[in-house]
């Protein structure tokens, strides 16, 4: 079976930003296309050097498909807004096509390393706290450097896809045992609800994702956030009633 290049440039990633804690997956709040009002996705954000990278020209499940003109134009619009409102939010944006040049992946990587180093530099963040980033971001930026010998053959990155299954594997196998979680509760669009941090809210979207259900919820205060049931113990976010009325469906996300 072909590895997937997705999970070779992980295993980089990995080994490039060692040491640094990691989020994945986001759909953050302030990331919005203005075209669109839509928000956008990074796929990992390094929120100490505020860096964030995303795989570019992927479907779901990480796979390709021929594209019409429109999909090509609107897909390029987004790409352009991610990278607009990150700079605006002082975030430094990689952008990676997992099926392209390596070589041209890494040169893109040690760039925009080079930015947060000049970013972060010129920060007003506390200068204990810089002098404590700096030698680390310099060093991520000498691994990436490291690595473009070592993926002159884009096939390599076959050899570094099997590395991070064995990473993954391990991971599995040194978690420690765990109760099973109690069944979550079930939510319902119109009902209204309390959670422990952000107060008074209604179930504006239930959707099924990854074997779980995501739950998005309009609170007064808060605004539009979203959960995973199996997270949600009946205390964190309470049921208030479970009559349910019409509301107003959420905004989507843009890949």
């Amino acid at each position: 079976m072909q590895a997937n290049p997705v999970n070779g440039w992980r295993e980089v990633l990995a080994r490039v930003f060692a040491g640094f804690d990691a989020e994945y997956g986001l759909t953050p709040e302030w990331l919005v296309n203005p075209g669109t009002n839509r928000r956008l996705k990074i796929d990992y954000f390094f929120r100490d050097i505020a860096v964030a990278v995303r795989f570019v020209g992927l479907e779901g499940g990480g796979r390709r498909r021929p594209k019409t003109d429109d999909e090509v134009a609107s897909e390029t619009q987004r790409e352009q807004a991610r990278a607009a409102v990150c700079k605006e939010h002082g975030v430094v944006l990689v952008s990676i096509d997992p099926d392209g040049e390596p070589r041209t992946g890494l040169r893109d990587l040690e760039m925009g390393l080079a930015r947060a180093s000049a970013q972060l530099a010129q920060s007003s963040i506390p200068h204990e706290r810089k002098q404590a980033l700096m030698p680390r971001l310099s060093e991520a930026r000498r691994r990436a450097g490291e690595f473009t010998p070592r993926l002159k053959d884009p096939r390599v990155l076959n050899l570094y896809a099997e590395m991070w299954r064995d990473r993954q594997a391990d991971l599995v196998t040194q978690a420690p045992a765990r109760t099973p979680p109690p069944r979550p509760r079930s939510y319902r669009v119109g009902m209204a609800v309390e959670h422990e941090r952000f107060g008074p809210g209604q179930v504006i979207g239930v959707q099924p994702e990854d074997g779980d259900v995501k739950v998005t919820v309009d609170f007064v205060q808060a605004g539009v956030r979203s959960f995973y049931a199996s997270l949600l113990d009946g205390t964190k976010l309470r049921v208030v009633s479970k009559n349910e009325s019409k509301v107003n469906p959420v905004a989507g996300t843009d890949a």
